[in-house]
């Protein structure tokens, strides 16, 4: 096997453990399970994930388990700590409190859950945008700043270049000019498919290095081609599509190579790696403007409509699927259709 496919299956495999890890927070993550998803012997897949992610499996297990604790705490203010704790994993509430505290400087029966935490990254570093108190967060609302719709997130197909250290940097920009380049090898191009990112971290809790963004291209599965509209399925995705109008030949071209984004099947770019998500509902919200127009909106959704409504997050990343691509508006400003995932009600 030549030195390129074989850092492409390492990379496909190790990313493929991550997602396993984010997917099951309270089952059995030990070293040994976890090599066998990855398809290595233990003691290799050790050393070839800490040289790849720059932690050990335990400590990447562990800072996962109570970044999502602390997520689910800010979300869901009605739940107990000891909920929390052992949905993320943990045998009890004494050994989680012990943890959390050692890891962000104070226990989860201390934290407001609003205050940011005196060790996550947002007290480490000058915010660059302001921080809305929760009465600001009220009045936006009053004022109807923000529309969240409710939508079908459909079953889909995601190919994706997973970048850490993904802020501040070149390579998103790097990613991005690359998946576009790997369409245009399998004779798609921006407009035949979803051009989307997912944050896998969330910036407030996670150490910036260690913060990991997906970006890819969507397509939603199980079309009926031979509909008079097979997109009118298709969810939120399916919407994005029909508003670029695509004909029968188009949805058929598209969806045949997409069949073939698995393990085996259309070659992968380096880097990259396949994934396929289960239908769920989903809290949409159309974003237009500049960086700052964003970060208000996301405080908007996660400190406030979420911990607000009736609806938990499901075990999926927040989605931001772009309806026009930097080719057409460039970097400086974006227009988005946000999507938070959310857990069946």
């Amino acid at each position: 096997m030549d030195e390129i496919p074989t850092r492409r299956i390492y990379a496909e495999r190790l990313n493929r453990v991550l997602d396993y890890i984010a997917a099951n927070l309270e089952g059995d993550l030990s070293l040994e399970s976890l090599a066998q998803v990855a398809c290595f012997s233990p003691y290799h897949f050790h050393r070839l994930f800490k040289g790849a992610f720059g932690e050990t499996v335990h400590q990447h297990v562990q800072r996962q388990r109570l970044e999502r604790s602390a997520r689910l705490l800010k979300s869901a203010p009605d739940r107990t700590a000891t909920e929390i704790a052992l949905e993320v994993g943990y045998p009890g509430l004494s050994e989680f409190s012990r943890a959390f505290k050692k890891h962000f400087g104070t226990s989860p029966g201390a934290w407001d859950r609003v205050t940011p935490l005196p060790n996550s990254k947002i007290c480490q570093a000058p915010e660059p945008f302001p921080r809305y108190d929760p009465a600001e967060l009220a009045e936006i609302e009053a004022r109807q700043e923000f529309r969240i719709r409710m939508k079908t997130f459909p079953r889909s197909r995601f190919a994706f270049f997973r970048v850490h250290d993904a802020y501040g940097n070149q390579r998103l920009v790097d990613a991005y000019t690359q998946l576009i380049a790997w369409l245009g090898s399998q004779g798609l191009g921006y407009r035949d498919v979803v051009i989307a990112g997912m944050s896998q971290d969330d910036p407030e809790v996670t150490p910036p290095e260690k913060c990991r963004y997906d970006m890819g291209a969507l397509w939603p599965l199980d079309l009926d081609l031979e509909s008079a509209d097979p997109l009118a399925d298709a969810g939120v995705l399916g919407g994005l599509l029909s508003e670029r109008g695509p004909d029968a030949a188009a949805l058929s071209r598209t969806s045949r190579a997409v069949e073939a984004w698995r393990p085996g099947g259309t070659p992968l770019a380096e880097g990259m790696s396949f994934r396929d998500f289960d239908a769920c509902p989903a809290a949409c919200m159309y974003l237009g403007g500049a960086l700052d127009l964003f970060d208000r909106a996301y405080q908007f959704l996660f400190r406030h409509w979420l911990p607000e409504s009736r609806y938990m997050p499901a075990d999926l990343p927040g989605m931001e699927l772009f309806r026009r691509v930097p080719e057409e508006i460039g970097w400086e400003t974006f227009d988005i259709e946000s999507v938070l995932p959310l857990a069946a009600p």
